[in-house]
């Protein structure tokens, strides 16, 4: 039966598997993406404004230029966090929890002596979650400590003195039903949330999980010493064994190399850009120790089976294990990986020397004699096994106390960033809380300049700290602090980051160059270096920078944005669409595609690579995405307006309504103008423009030149000139000429004459070119309006076939649509109140020349129609004002005719409504 038993427990069973899933997805899974969840390395857009010509507006045989901006973008990088990893916390503390059920259930079967040594290291773990800071039960103090020793010790004492035939299964659930009902009690009683309250426990669960990965890596420390023994003398035949010779040889070669890195202090560069790292050395030592687990059973059987005891204790330590120094890797901790390498790399060594040691003096002659020892290794003759342990932890503590003994240090201080961190989430979540950010701040002072000066892990996390609070000189001490400590790509990129000012140019230069010669083979350091060297006029450099990145980092995001983006901004238009040829974007590469999209609207020939239609893309935009809709858009206004569709216009408005885009806000109304123009809706687009046009800040005046322009190109040329006026007194460098041209085609000769003038009596030499071009222009013969189609004269000319065939009701229906949507055409909105008039609709007439005045208020047609429309319609006292316009602008003989004609009009209505008045009421009884 004890046959059957041992055989099964040394089959792998769900146990091992756990462990082995814990080992693998918790430890090695975090151990490659632990640093990049928790200070991630981002890229961060730039922005770097060029001109683009949208269209132009022809001024007679002149043609001027609708310009907008275009953006070259480029990426830098920069690191954010350090960040709480909240499953990773919750992962380890149930796989704690998990180890602690089946730890205290297994321990309460065995006798009376390993029970009491097996419930030190729980009763240890349970005082050290310090579950009294959550304030579970409204008070700090320890009762539900006292609870949790009471129920989980005292349960376990009583499985293990009354319930001696209880099966193990029994045991576990009811240690596992305790457990878990403890475990809804803290979660239901704490005064944090349970995220909060998941992060706090797994802080102060470091010590306990670091004892037990310690506890650990001491039982493995000899475990791939006696791999290698297995290798040299597992054959079933001698001729297939190695012998003494390869034996000490290898085992030499992996004992040298470990205390050869013990005595260069943890480095041990195996190969260029290749360090020794002893964590990697421990998988298959822990793989190895289940392995020959009951081959071991000589050196502690006297006092634990291994049936019904070492085969259920060694994985449930495993899992434990792992889950600590999963979460380490996983939090990026500082001094907890440093304090797990340095002492894994202690004891693998001298440990490891002791156990060849204790081979060569008890099986050496066995060994040379081919036999097979590993059967027998723990069975001495000579010297007894214990003293391995002797001489391996007293090399230990030799080395530790030659150290001060750091490892408790950096256990606290590994322990001190986690509390750090979650303090300073909290202050995050409640910026006006300064007692968390300095109990945060008091956190990282204590773990980074008292417990562990080279605590990288701290000093990023105050920088974090003092970035949200805006704190930038104090960031920058944090991160200069942590780069005297040693290089490190992540904190250069990031001290380099906040030197984004021309003023600062050459201490970002220097930092990245000091970070590039620390860490050559860093490809974001390159790129960062590359596009500070932009800010000079040393181009040789920026591309030498930019090759040695693309080297470094083939094919990368930032690498093909940013090389497409320097051939962009230097105009070497014909290299960037070559190398636009290699490139492929995908639809997450947005500062890409935001140049590719650039470099269409650059260059006529469309480009090989595909770009995606405007209209799809994250509702919370960076300057990346922005980028890329800002020029999508762009390119659908100038060659694709049939992209331009109701669902666009709806993502547009969509996009600027968002609170996270309102740095965008006006650029994003800007494109909705942009679109509905193109689309010819062109009182939709001045409505959209117009907030933008109002203020007196060079952004305004742009806006406000651009209305101008749009208003020029509909015929509007006194409208036009008084607009571009408004732009020119606002600093618009262009409006001042554009204002000559549009004067010029109103027929304000002496105005034409005044503005060049003043143009070129201006001290700015460009002001001066700009008016002597003017001038050359006005002096060709008869500068007059090209006739082009304006937005109303369709609809002018279908009212008017409409009212030829007598269809009245067509011809109103044009009419209607030419007062709503083209009212600044004034030879339509005059026929349009014609056509009112005739037809007896004195106040339609009215109103329509009203909505005429609003986009053409100087135009006299329209000011003498509306007058008479005025006295048609009884509303005399609203035509004064225009009426005394009238007579200040007409010549005298006019102004005599318009008021013989207005006088009549007024007569007749006067007339027409006392005939109305005295009309005799109709008899209800006729």
């Amino acid at each position: 039966m004890k046959a059957q038993v041992a055989s099964r427990s040394a089959r792998p069973g769900w146990l091992v598997w756990l462990a082995a899933l814990a080992v693998g997805l918790v430890g090695y899974y975090y151990y490659f993406t632990g640093e990049t969840s928790t200070l991630p390395l981002r890229t961060v857009p730039h922005l770097q404004p060029q001109v683009l010509t949208l269209d132009s507006v022809a001024a007679g045989p002149v043609y001027l230029p609708v310009q907008a901006s275009g953006f070259v973008t480029t990426l830098t990088h920069d690191v954010a966090g350090p960040y709480t990893q909240p499953v990773a916390a919750a992962i380890f503390l149930l796989l704690l929890a998990g180890a602690l059920v089946g730890w205290v259930a297994v321990v309460s079967t065995l006798a009376r002596g390993p029970f009491v040594a097996g419930m030190v290291p729980v009763i240890f773990l349970l005082m050290s979650l310090s579950t009294e800071s959550l304030g579970l039960f409204g008070t700090s103090e320890r009762y539900f400590l006292y609870l949790m020793l009471g129920l989980i010790g005292g349960g376990a004492f009583g499985l293990h003195a009354f319930a001696e035939g209880l099966t193990l299964r029994w045991r576990v659930l009811i240690i596992g039903g305790v457990v878990a009902a403890l475990s809804v009690v803290l979660y239901t009683q704490s005064l944090i949330s349970t995220e909060e309250t998941t992060l706090e426990l797994a802080a102060y669960a470091t010590t306990g999980g670091a004892v037990l990965l310690a506890l650990l890596v001491l039982w493995v420390g000899v475990e791939n010493v006696r791999a290698l023994l297995w290798l040299n003398t597992q054959a079933e035949q001698p001729a297939g064994r190695f012998g003494l010779v390869p034996f000490v040889l290898a085992a030499g070669l992996y004992v040298g190399t470990l205390l050869l890195y013990i005595w260069n202090n943890g480095n041990l560069e195996l190969w260029p850009g290749l360090t020794l790292d002893p964590l990697v050395l421990l998988l298959p030592a822990v793989v190895t120790g289940w392995l020959g687990l009951r081959l071991r059973v000589p050196s502690y059987g006297e006092w634990l089976p291994y049936g019904t005891g070492a085969a259920q204790l060694y994985p449930l330590a495993v899992l434990g294990a792992a889950g600590a120094l999963g979460y380490a890797f996983a939090t990026a901790n500082t001094p907890l990986l440093v304090a797990a390498r340095s002492f894994t790399g202690a004891a693998l060594g001298l440990l490891g020397a002791a156990f060849l040691l204790y081979v060569l003096i008890n099986f050496g002659p066995l060994i040379k004699q081919r036999l097979r020892v590993y059967r027998v290794v723990f069975e001495p003759r000579r010297l007894p096994f214990y003293a391995v342990y002797v001489l391996g932890i007293g090399g230990i503590i030799f080395l530790q106390s030659r150290q001060s003994f750091p490892l408790p240090d950096q256990v606290r201080a590994g322990q001190f960033n986690m509390l750090g961190d979650l303090a300073r989430q909290q202050s995050e979540a409640a910026p006006d809380d300064l007692a968390q950010a300095g109990l945060a701040e008091r956190y990282y002072a204590e773990s980074g300049d008292v417990l562990y000066r080279a605590n990288l892990h701290a000093e990023l996390g105050r920088a974090a700290l003092y970035r949200f609070r805006q704190q930038r000189q104090n960031e920058i001490n944090s991160l200069r602090r942590a780069l005297l400590r040693g290089p490190n790509e992540k904190v250069s990129v990031r001290l380099a980051s906040l030197y984004d000012q021309p003023d600062d140019l050459f201490e970002g230069l220097d930092i990245l160059r000091r970070g590039l010669k620390a860490q050559p083979h860093s490809a974001p350091l390159a790129g960062d270096l590359a596009q500070l060297f932009t800010q000079t006029a040393l181009t040789d450099s920026v591309a030498h920078y930019l090759d040695k990145a693309e080297q470094l980092a083939p094919g990368s995001y930032a690498s093909r944005t940013n090389q497409l983006g320097y051939f962009i901004g230097q105009n070497l238009l014909n290299e960037a669409r070559a190398q636009a040829v290699k490139l492929k974007a995908s639809p997450d590469e947005p500062a890409l595609l935001s140049n590719l999209t650039l470099l269409q609207l650059r260059t006529a020939a469309p480009l090989a690579v595909g770009l995606p239609a405007p209209g799809a893309g994250p509702v919370a935009l960076d300057a990346a995405s922005f980028a890329q809709v800002y020029h999508s858009v762009l390119l659908a206004v100038i060659r694709n307006p049939a992209q331009l569709t109701p669902a666009l216009f709806q993502h547009l408005n969509q996009l600027a309504s968002q609170p996270a885009n309102a740095d965008y806000y006006e650029q994003l109304l800007f494109l909705q103008a942009l679109g509905r123009h193109a689309r010819g809706q062109e009182l939709l687009a001045r409505q959209l423009l117009l907030p933008l046009a109002s203020g007196t800040s060079a952004t305004a005046a742009y806006y406000q030149q651009l209305l101008g322009l749009w208003q020029l190109q509909q015929g509007q040329y006194a409208t036009a000139a008084d607009q571009l006026g408004f732009a020119a007194s606002h600093g618009a460098p262009q409006a001042s000429a554009m204002r000559v041209y549009a004067l010029a085609l109103s027929g304000e000769v002496d105005s034409v004459k005044a503005a060049t003038a003043r143009l070129l009596a201006l001290a700015d030499t460009a002001q001066q070119r700009q008016g002597r071009r003017v001038q050359e222009q006005l002096a060709l013969p008869a500068l007059s309006a090209k006739s082009a189609a304006r937005i109303g004269a369709d609809w002018l000319a279908t009212a008017q076939a409409a009212a030829a065939k007598g269809e009245v009701p067509a011809a109103r229906g044009s009419y209607q649509r030419i007062v709503r949507e083209a009212p600044f055409n004034e030879a339509a909105v005059l026929a349009a109140a014609a056509f009112y008039t005739r037809q007896g609709q004195a106040q339609a007439a009215y109103a329509a020349l009203r909505a005429g005045l609003n986009e053409n208020p100087a135009s006299l047609p329209l000011l003498r129609a509306y007058v008479l429309a005025a006295a048609d319609a009884g509303l005399t006292e609203y035509a004064a004002e225009a009426l005394a316009e009238l007579r200040r602008r007409l010549p005298p003989a006019a102004a005599a005719t318009l008021a013989a004609e207005y006088a009549a009009r007024q007569a007749a209505r006067t007339a027409a409504a006392a005939s109305f008045a005295g009309a005799p009421a109709v008899s209800p009884g006729q």
